[in-house]
């Protein structure tokens, strides 16, 4: 008995029968240079960012001052004005000088986050003084005597 003959021609094979071998084991010369540069561009990204930091922060700052001081409520008084632009006036000093310490700047990060929300819906006047009195603090100055802030509302549970 004889095989069944197919009236078709046989399929070609999409692969090779054998992988073709490469040529040296592991990595080419072209990604060891190409990781190389990406290295050194990297470096000097970090050097840079380093070097230029504390021009970085003092311009976050600004923005942000400006922002806060366009949308000012009409019951902070000329003198808090006066106090709000000289505490950031103090704080971009500190910056510049290196005097500022990375603990004391956190608490402004945080009241700035927590700010950063009421800004365009408008800030109260008790906002304006709690963020005076913390950068203040952290340009290393104290509050101003006789000015008290108002007091924080109790917490609800």
């Amino acid at each position: 008995m004889s095989e069944p003959q197919s009236p078709l021609p046989p399929l070609p094979e999409p692969f090779a029968p054998a992988p073709r071998p490469l040529r040296s084991p592991g990595c080419g010369r072209g990604a060891l240079i190409g990781c190389g540069v990406l290295l050194v561009l990297f470096g000097i990204g970090a050097v840079t960012l380093a070097l230029n930091a504390n021009r970085m922060l003092v311009w976050v700052f600004q923005r942000l001052e400006t922002q806060v001081a366009e949308k000012m409520p009409a019951d902070v008084t000329p003198a808090e004005r006066a106090r709000f632009s000289a505490a950031f006036d103090d704080l971009y000093r500190a910056i510049g000088s290196g005097k500022v310490e990375p603990a004391s700047v956190q608490p402004l990060q945080r009241e700035l986050f927590a700010l950063s929300t009421a800004v365009d819906r408008g800030l109260s006047r008790e906002q304006i003084l709690r963020l005076i009195e913390v950068v203040e603090r952290a340009a290393g100055k104290a509050p101003a005597p006789g000015v008290a802030a108002p007091a924080k509302p109790a917490a609800t549970s």
